[in-house]
């Protein structure tokens, strides 16, 4: 088995493993486990999920499956991800290649995504899911944007040119303005480089068009070669227009930055004195993996250029130039450039950014893994075994200083049982990522907004409060480190309880997570009382009590978010507002384990906006406050869903069923709700899914009930009616099955062996759909009223999935439904 084999054998495992901990579908997984090895190779800083394909292998297919929330700020950049749908990680260890054609595809999907965001026509997606907010959020900042990073990720091997891939036309927003448009393909092949410590993702040769003179310094130093040269404010501004917050990855101060802040003084300089720019301004500092020089000693290339001082004079430089028109060509910066081996790089980086940074008195912490604290940390993770339960085997709490550590020293081990052993002794699972330990703290410091900036500028937020800290040696203890592992514990935990509460909607779990878990702390200290941790690590769990308060948290903590009234419409911005915070911390206390409806209906009508059914069967003794409830409801509109219709009661008891009442629904009950929810653009993507599986009466893993409530909800303030007694009502209905019914029984034997080899393929068929085709072949018996149901909402449910509506006929030219 060659190398490649062997690592799609380790990604299909180490999917497995992420699918099998959080819960979710391992095509979800496989976008985590990719995401995460392009933050930690910094391709990207950080990841959202916003799942979206629609119409595919149609002209009109566009796909989208998560994006980095903080390209924008950075430099104002949208990053789209797509992953492949044809992903084939059930291969086992067998490598599949994908052609140039089929990558393209996914690109022009991208792309047409980011159009109809730009445009604000998108309506492929709910309101309140994760993609409506996306498209809402590129729409309203489109004037912002610089260029559109595209990135598809698969697990098959590319076997064309890179330079095929990024030749799309910019994206016009109709005011004469383009926006650059980049593709990036990460293939098996590139996950695996970027799986790699010593390798950076996407870090393109610099190739200079004129060399640059520079003076070399004697340096015995065979890992270090330093040189002095200087820039034109041009070149520096074109890097920049090119690779934006990539230049400056090395330099974690890069994240505390405000994207477009440009320095008044040197805006001033460059406007007024140019000439006079080298002379004022202190120069930066730079390092590259290598450079290649002419017979003159100037660099004619550079490889993994990244600045590690001056980040701000060079942004400022290429802002200065976009928003005034400046002329930057009598600018020139001075600049050291010291090339570091690929061996010593790891360590001596760090160190160049920490000593060129002093004058501006940048913390110690702000270096991450060279730190004391993250040594600190590490040392407590070796020493620190957890306790024995129920005689099981002691293991510790892996804390991962540097990227790819934990593999690292596994790999160290030649015998396969010792690597076992390692693995026996330090889980996967309990590994404790240097990035995401942050996360974890500010959540029980009440910081729920930091938690929700993403990992890179939490971390970089926590580091700069870490150095005002003169007693963080001491805290730094086994105590510390323990609690450290109970609040990841707590974290996990409620993360994948929330998605089994009856008022999830679906949507910003980890949002929900962050700003419940501060709810909970601050509702403690409020109340005087502490967390018990020891009791968390002694058992390595959270006990039935803490979980209800924390699930109530988690229910005040969504009705915030979601607030319809919320001063920033997109929700994961709104996350990051500490106004947000405020609002929830006001709610009344989640420590009860009961929470009466008194309780529910005085936070309801301060801020919540879910619907009066869910709160009418949360609880029998509802009907108490029942007048009240009803007044909250008339004036607050569920989101998304518009003015909110008075139901009836039968109705409004369906609005928060059991799996168990879902399933006990007629097939055809199913099928009118999914076929109600295609006409009036109500379904995403969840509730699809799960309405397909109670159709084709699936297991209970793809049912959603959280999904498929809300959809309900919002399907019956719309209009649609659960029972069927209006005599007119059924004549209308039958009539329409009719007219189905002779619709299908005309369609060519012929193609439906075509459409069956496609659903077979994209795991659609069911042994229902089989009876009801071969019923169609036989010629003799109709097919019944719930068949014709059933093959109808087939029919619909392929053609979003993108099958051609042109197969999907009796005939070539006959009109569709």
């Amino acid at each position: 088995m060659n190398n490649l084999e062997a690592y799609k054998r380790k990604l299909v495992a180490d999917v497995r493993e992420r699918a099998d901990d959080k819960g979710i579908l391992e095509q979800d997984a496989f976008f985590e486990e990719a995401c995460e090895i392009l933050r930690e190779s910094n391709a990207i800083t950080g990841y959202e999920h916003a799942y979206c394909h629609y119409g595919r292998r149609t002209p009109k297919f566009i796909a989208c499956d998560g994006y980095d929330p903080d390209a924008l700020d950075l430099d104002e950049s949208i990053v789209l991800i797509a992953c492949d749908d044809d992903y084939s990680l059930r291969a086992d260890s067998k490598v599949i290649t994908i052609q140039s054609a089929n990558a393209q595809t996914y690109f022009k999907a991208m792309r047409r995504f980011v159009i109809q965001a730009c445009r604000g026509i998108f309506s492929e997606a709910d309101e309140s899911d994760p993609v409506y907010a996306l498209a809402d959020y590129i729409h309203e900042h489109a004037n912002e944007v610089s260029r559109f990073r595209l990135y598809f990720i698969t697990d098959r091997q590319y076997n064309g040119r890179d330079t095929s891939l990024r030749n799309l036309p910019e994206v016009e927003l109709g005011n004469g303005t383009g926006i650059p448009v980049e593709s990036y393909i990460l293939d098996i092949q590139k996950l695996m480089e970027a799986s790699n410590p010593s390798g950076m993702a996407e870090h393109s040769p610099i190739i200079l068009k004129s060399p640059l003179r520079t003076v070399k310094a004697l340096d015995s130093n065979p890992d270090v070669d330093t040189y002095l040269l200087f820039v034109s404010g041009e070149t520096l501004a074109d890097w920049y227009q090119e690779r934006g917050s990539k230049l400056m990855e090395s330099n974690v101060r890069s994240f505390l930055s405000m994207r477009g802040k440009v320095n008044d003084g040197i805006r001033k300089t460059i406007s007024t004195q140019p000439e006079y720019f080298v002379a004022y301004n202190n120069g930066l500092t730079a390092t590259a993996s290598s450079v290649i020089t002419d017979n003159f000693g100037c660099i004619s290339r550079l490889d993994d250029l990244q600045i590690v001082n001056g980040g701000q004079t060079t942004a400022s430089l290429f802002y200065t130039r976009k928003k005034d028109k400046t002329d930057l060509s009598k600018v020139f910066v001075p600049m050291k450039l010291v090339v570091v081996g690929n061996e010593a790089k790891e360590d001596l980086i760090p160190d160049i950014s920490r000593y060129t940074n002093s004058q501006n008195k940048v913390a110690e912490a702000d270096f991450s893994s060279n730190s004391d604290y993250q040594i600190k940390l590490q040392q407590l993770s070796k020493q620190i075994l957890t306790p024995m339960i129920n005689g099981a085997e002691r293991t510790h709490w892996y804390y991962e200083r540097t990227r790819g550590q934990y593999d690292n020293e596994k790999n160290r081990f030649v015998s396969a049982t010792e690597r076992k052993r390692f693995e026996k002794l330090n889980p996967r699972k309990q590994r404790i990522k240097m990035v995401d330990a942050p996360k974890y703290l500010v959540c029980w410091d009440q910081k729920p907004y930091v938690a929700s900036l993403g990992a890179q500028k939490c971390f970089a937020i926590f580091a700069k409060e870490q150095s005002k800290n003169e007693h963080i040696d001491e805290e730094l203890d086994q105590e510390y480190f323990e609690q450290l592992v109970c609040k990841r514990i707590i974290f996990d935990t409620l993360y994948k309880r929330i998605k089994q509460a009856d008022w999830y909607r679906g949507a910003y779990q980890a949002n929900i997570t962050e700003y419940a878990i501060a709810k909970y702390s601050y509702d403690l200290s409020k109340a005087g009382k502490k967390c018990d941790f020891a009791s968390i690590w002694h058992n390595q769990s959270i006990d039935e009590s803490m979980i209800t308060s924390l699930l109530q948290a988690g229910k005040q903590a969504s009705s915030i978010l979601n607030e319809e009234e919320r001063p920033t419409q997109n929700v994961s911005e709104w996350a990051k507002k500490e106004d947000c915070w405020n609002q929830l911390k006001h709610l009344p206390s989640c420590l009860n384990d009961t929470h009466d409806d008194a309780d529910d209906t005085s936070f309801n009508s301060a801020t919540t906006v879910m619907s009066s059914s869910i709160e009418t069967v949360s609880s029998p003794s509802h009907t108490t406050d029942e007048t009240a409830s009803s007044n909250t409801d008339e004036h607050k509109p569920a989101y998304g869903s518009g003015p909110r219709h008075k139901r009836a009661n039968a109705q409004a008891d369906t609005c928060n069923l059991s799996i168990s009442e879902w399933q006990s629904f007629p097939i055809s009950t199913c099928r009118n709700l999914l076929t109600f929810a295609i006409r009036n653009r109500l379904l995403s993507s969840k509730s699809q899914e799960s309405l397909h599986a109670l159709i084709n009466q699936e297991d209970d893993e793809q049912i959603n009930t959280n999904a498929l409530n809300y959809l309900l909800e919002r399907a019956v303030s719309r209009g649609f009616q659960l029972d069927s007694a209006n005599p007119e009502k059924e004549n209308t209905v039958n009539s329409e099955i009719e007219e189905h019914r002779i619709f299908l029984e005309n369609i060519p034997d012929q193609t439906w062996q075509t459409i069956l080899q496609w659903a077979e393929k994209h795991g659609r068929m069911s042994t229902e759909i089989l009876g009801c085709i071969a019923r169609l072949s036989e010629k003799t018996n109709r097919l019944t009223d719930d068949q014709t149901d059933l093959l109808w909402n087939f029919r619909s449910q392929m053609l979003l999935a993108g099958f051609p509506k042109s197969q999907f006929a009796p005939m070539p030219n006959r009109p569709l439904f």
